[in-house]
């Protein structure tokens, strides 16, 4: 394994920082990205624009033309919460692709997948994924990376 087929370790302080920054537009990229890594580096799996596209446009899409197409009645909206699922099937797929990395290098899986499908624990599993791939591709590397705002917190850093 080359590394050029490796992704790049980003800390968990950093991914929330630049994302609140930006108005969650680096989260978008975050996403985008990670996805075209794990492609690269498994070989398999979905595209970044394949896991953004229909989630952006099933939420964008009926949005804007219930706001701006007098037309439209109000209940297509609704037609957003397909975009909502979308992200869930990703967020399902990617949580489980983590795992097997984890358990492919012979170490424990660090996230609980149904985790995703409990408000309030959907978004400490989304935390740990960003904290335990990079902590993955530091290994990987062969370095270590610092995380500090994961680290502060044991539920978010500890693979127990």
């Amino acid at each position: 394994m080359s590394d050029q087929s490796l992704g790049k370790p980003r800390p968990l302080g950093r991914v929330i920082l630049l994302s609140v920054a930006t108005g969650m537009l680096y989260y978008g990229w975050y996403k985008y990205i990670i996805q075209e890594e794990l492609r690269r580096y498994n070989g398999y799996g979905w595209t970044g624009i394949m896991c953004l596209a229909p989630f952006v446009l099933g939420v964008v899409v009926p949005q804007a033309l219930r706001i701006f197409d007098p037309d439209v009645p109000g209940w297509f909206g609704w037609f957003s919460l397909l975009g909502i699922v979308w992200i869930y099937i990703v967020q399902f797929r990617l949580y489980r692709t983590l795992n097997e990395l984890y358990v492919q290098a012979g170490m424990k899986e660090p996230l609980v997948v149904w985790w995703l499908l409990v408000p309030g624990l959907n978004l400490i599993v989304g935390l740990r994924q960003i904290h335990f791939l990079s902590q993955y591709w530091a290994k990987k590397q062969g370095t270590s990376i610092h995380d500090a705002l994961a680290e502060s917190i044991p539920l978010l850093s500890v693979n127990v």
